[in-house]
């Protein structure tokens, strides 16, 4: 029993580090919400710094793994690396549906489309979702036009095409949402538009960078089904 209880201790022995009171319940509460944690978000940086102490990432690798069957990652190197929790392999974990954050296909294909201008096509001075919307509507109109059927096609409410507002309202809610995961921190906050690319955008780069190489031939394929 006592050996048990040493091995307990050592496993989640993030729980005696001194700066665990004051730091632990808003660092759970934020990984367990999406958040991706990272140098310069969230504001908190001693989120970041207790995340940083190997001791303390083994051992909350651990306790994520035991309790609720999800993976702590650290992902990026050096100085832009950051932490997040995922699914195991298995796609499950002991969280609430309700709690989980999904993102909608929306938003990740749009994700797509502004890492393919930013990253492919070398508009390294998009950091607004103006700058965006208005690139999308003057040197990318095939793209657009193929996007907004794509969300319409995905969206509940199938009664009207996507006009413009709408279009660029769920444009917007998907850069806002990209703010909430961490992927992109706001000049202002009062004023979301300008924004600065957090390293953490790289997950959605690496899960789909197939994806974001072909969009254009996606794009095609939407445009010769109309």
């Amino acid at each position: 029993m006592a050996n048990d209880n040493t091995e307990r201790i050592e496993s989640y022995s993030f729980l005696y580090n001194k700066k665990a009171k004051n730091t632990f319940a808003k660092l759970d509460y934020a990984l367990r919400s999406g958040i991706h944690i990272q140098r310069e978000y969230p504001l908190n940086a001693n989120l970041y710094r207790f995340l940083s102490e190997s001791e303390n990432y083994e051992s909350l690798k651990d306790y994520y793994k035991n309790f609720f069957n999800l993976n702590l990652i650290k992902e990026g190197n050096d100085f832009d690396n950051y932490y997040y929790l995922n699914f195991n392999e298995d796609g499950k974990g002991n969280v609430p549906s309700d709690n989980r954050d999904y993102l909608k296909s929306e938003y990740i294909i749009i994700g797509m489309l502004f890492l393919k201008m930013y990253k492919l096509d070398g508009n390294i001075e998009l950091d607004s979702v103006s700058e965006f919307t208005t690139l999308l509507y003057e040197e990318y109109e095939e793209q657009k036009n193929a996007l907004r059927k794509l969300i319409n096609d995905n969206s509940s409410d199938k009664s009207t095409d996507l006009g413009d507002q709408r279009f660029e309202t769920v444009i917007m809610k998907s850069f806002e949402k990209f703010g909430d995961l961490g992927w992109l921190i706001w000049e202002r906050e009062d004023e979301k538009d300008k924004f600065k690319i957090m390293p953490s955008f790289e997950r959605l780069r690496i899960y789909y960078q197939p994806q974001i190489e072909t969009i254009d031939d996606l794009i095609k394929e939407v445009k010769d089904a109309e």
